[in-house]
């Protein structure tokens, strides 16, 4: 059993207040208990006490780190977070989390998951699984989405069925269902996917699933890929994909969206030298 990571003793009342103070601001349990965990971590890591923590002394820690791009992004994010508070709260005069270097990130190629792939794995998963998987491909939820998605959050439309989707950032979007799909949430009465003592899943629980069903690779997040590659190919409408996801901008949904296979072998044809 993993023993609970705690923050040095000098770190937790300033940790604690600075939860309560995200709390008071609305911020869902789900971003509580992440930025607790990783500013818990980085007090760990760091030691002494957040009222004398220096600029260096967080850049060696993060340099010290081998994290990918986007963990080194979040734990950014969380630290900015604390001690801009520490500063706003008059605890001290200065910010030394100010000026850390940001995370270069390579650009991500969009990896749809073939309609073939998702298919095969419907064939074989559990009624709990296919909404998993449909709500992924036919409705393109992130893993943490899914795994919180409750009979509540169905809704009559002026054509049909929607999902209110509680999503990342505690941002709400409304996406359109199948009847069918919605059919299968509105009869769990409650969350689709509970936790075992209370609550729902976590993230990696929908992850673990739906990549074991798909195999060779294809994870949950190459289903909203290919929701975000098919709905484009529909409507040829940007912005109205980005919407759909969550994103908050165009430029987000772009890395989402692949180049159809028909568009690209049209490119090759006309490229292709003649005898």
């Amino acid at each position: 059993m993993t023993k609970k990571r705690v923050a040095p003793p000098q770190w937790r009342e300033h940790i604690d207040n600075w939860i309560d103070s995200l709390k008071a601001g609305g911020r869902s349990d789900g971003t509580l208990r992440t930025r607790r965990y990783k500013m818990t971590h980085i007090s760990c890591l760091i030691g002494g006490s957040p009222l004398k923590v220096t600029h260096g002394e967080i850049v060696a820690v993060f340099a010290s780190q081998s994290w990918k791009p986007e963990t080194r992004k979040g734990y950014r994010n969380t630290i900015t977070s604390f001690f801009g508070w520490m500063q706003a709260s008059g605890l001290r005069d200065d910010d030394p989390s100010d000026g850390i270097p940001r995370a270069k990130r390579p650009k991500p190629h969009p990896r749809p998951c073939p309609d073939r792939v998702i298919l095969e794995a419907l064939s074989k998963a559990t009624s709990k699984e296919r909404i998993m998987l449909r709500l992924g491909a036919e409705c393109g939820l992130r893993r943490a989405e899914i795994g919180s998605v409750s009979s509540n959050d169905v809704m009559d439309d002026l054509l049909g069925k929607s999902l209110v989707v509680n999503g990342k950032g505690d941002k709400q979007r409304i996406v359109p269902l199948p009847d069918d799909l919605a059919a299968d949430i509105e009869q769990a009465n409650g969350y689709v996917f509970p936790g075992r003592w209370s609550g729902h899943v976590e993230a990696s629980y929908i992850g673990k699933h739906v990549s074991r069903l798909l195999g060779d690779g294809w994870t949950a997040h190459s289903l909203r890929h290919r929701y975000a590659t098919t709905t484009w190919q529909a409507t040829h409408d940007l912005l109205l994909v980005s919407t759909l996801l969550g994103h908050s901008s165009v430029e987000t949904t772009q890395i989402y969206v692949a180049m159809p296979d028909d568009r690209l072998r049209a490119a090759m044809d006309a490229v292709a030298l003649q005898a």
